[in-house]
């Protein structure tokens, strides 16, 4: 949002910009050709306008070719325009003291509207900073020696010229360096509050984000847990493979894991309900360093990501589903991890997608007798592995573990990929580049 809006502004003043580098090569342009058409003209007039015809030409071609030299040519352009403008103050100035043939009124060009143009083009592209500076020194290269000229030469100052060249540099001029100072306090409020009304926004939007990631987490721990064993007891009552008594028994399970994960989440909702005010305090309650895995068990995401891997490897593994029953061989090797950079979160995601791929083993991989689960590092990726021997995998539609798992790859910039194995089984396997 905010890049965007730095985009149009850049876009429009780069758009100005040219604007005004067109109008001067065109003006300057027609200056010189005025001033090659006089029969005496001054040295300065011959060189001064061709000059800055071809520096804004210049200019002019380098912004349209490289937009990113906005700055650069801002700069130039009002080095250019100052030097434009300072010149013929002072040389007209210094001629009109050194020499009693020569008045000032008579000869000086018409810059009165060239400095107003210069001011309300440094208004523009100046920052509010650099604008006060700027604005004083013009007025004083360009003010100082005609205003200083007309109060020790009185007979100029009172004729029609003298007055309007008196009253522009002087009072109208100040007047307009005012009015820059008060547009720049104006402005630096607007910026200010413009500053807190974005981040306002934008903590908006984290919260919203770590709502959404809250809402994740609930959902993740809800599906490795409670509909884990729901799915279980509602596929043995379907083939009433259970008794009465297994059944109540079961239920009671199933009872005491949406009582666990309920007082999870209204744990982590009052201690987020009560940090609203700070959002650094939300962000840290929302990343707690303890994850709570479907069986109601809670781990500390501090340990070092082969050890959280080794027990929720151990703890899912104890729990009852009915495939685990008939694993009689269980390889398992997670190597320790070098990527110095993983988050708590990156942890949280990693335990519980492989929580998931485990309970999909024990719920669905009817007779498997083998299971083999590994992390490793190779060719600068860690590959998180599920291997079993079971039947393999049923044909149907993508289900939301399974649209998840792509979503973690994804965000850990890596591949997902779940598919059935030639000699039977499924292997389950998540890859980062490290």
């Amino acid at each position: 949002m905010i890049s965007t809006i730095l985009d149009s502004q850049s876009k429009l003043k780069r758009q100005i910009v040219l604007a005004v580098l067109v109008l001067m090569f065109v003006s300057t342009t027609i200056a010189t050709i005025v001033h090659r058409l006089e029969p005496d003209p001054y040295s300065l007039r011959l060189i001064n306008p061709p000059l800055s015809a071809i520096i804004s030409l210049i200019l002019l071609i380098r912004l349209y070719t490289k937009p990113e030299s906005l700055q650069q040519v801002i700069n130039l352009s009002l080095l250019q325009s100052v030097m434009f403008v300072v010149m013929p103050c002072w040389y007209y100035s210094l001629k009109a003291f050194t020499s009693s043939n020569i008045n000032l009124i008579d000869n000086l060009p018409p810059i009165s509207s060239i400095s107003l143009m210069l001011m309300t083009f440094m208004l523009i592209t100046l920052r509010p900073q650099r604008l006060i500076k700027a604005t004083i020194l013009v007025w004083i290269g360009v003010a100082g020696p005609i205003v200083t000229y007309l109060i020790f030469n009185q007979e100029e100052l009172y004729s029609l010229r003298g007055l309007d060249l008196f009253m522009s540099f002087g009072p109208v001029m100040g007047m307009q360096t005012a009015l820059i100072f008060l547009h720049n306090r104006l402005q630096s409020m607007v910026e200010n509050l413009y500053a807190e009304r974005l981040q306002y926004y934008t903590q908006i939007i984290e919260r919203q984000s770590i709502r959404q990631k809250a809402l994740e987490q609930a959902f993740t721990q809800i599906h490795n847990g409670p509909l884990q064993t729901l799915a279980l007891l509602q596929r043995d009552v379907q083939t009433e493979q259970i008794s009465p008594g297994e059944f109540l028994q079961r239920l009671n399970s199933l009872n005491s894991e949406i009582r666990a994960v309920g007082h999870s989440l209204t744990d982590k909702n009052n201690t987020t309900s009560q940090s609203l005010s700070s959002l650094e305090t939300l962000e840290s309650a929302s990343s707690e360093n303890c994850l709570r895995l479907g069986e109601g068990t809670s781990i500390n995401l501090n340990l070092p990501l082969h050890n959280l891997l080794h027990e929720v490897y151990s703890l899912t593994l104890k729990r009852n589903l009915t495939c685990f029953q008939t694993i009689r061989v269980k390889v398992r090797n997670f190597a320790p991890i070098t990527q110095p950079s993983l988050t708590l979160e990156m942890k949280r995601d990693l335990c519980l997608w492989l929580e998931e791929a485990l309970c999909n083993v024990g719920k669905h991989a009817r007779g498997v007798t083998r299971i083999v689960v590994t992390g490793e590092e190779r060719n600068s990726y860690y590959i998180l592995k599920v291997q079993d021997n079971g039947c393999g995998l049923k044909p149907g539609k993508e289900q939301q573990g399974t649209k998840h798992s792509h979503l973690l790859a994804k965000r850990l910039g890596g591949e997902f990929r779940r598919e059935s194995l030639p000699k039977g089984g499924v292997i389950c396997e998540l890859s980062w580049k490290m």
